[in-house]
């Protein structure tokens, strides 16, 4: 895997304990590149609600 979520986000999500991994990330809106790396916005994000 080159894709992976921006780790903040998965902190925050109310999937935070289900495996993503499945999930299209090479679709994923880029936010950053860290050499062979590219930092996605997850696009099933959905913030906790407190």
């Amino acid at each position: 895997m080159t894709h992976q979520p921006k780790g903040g986000m998965c902190c925050a999500c109310q999937h935070a304990y289900r495996n993503c991994s499945s999930l299209p990330f090479k679709q994923m809106p880029p936010l950053a590149r860290d050499g062979d790396w590219v930092i996605v916005r997850c696009t099933d994000f959905k913030r906790v609600t407190p």
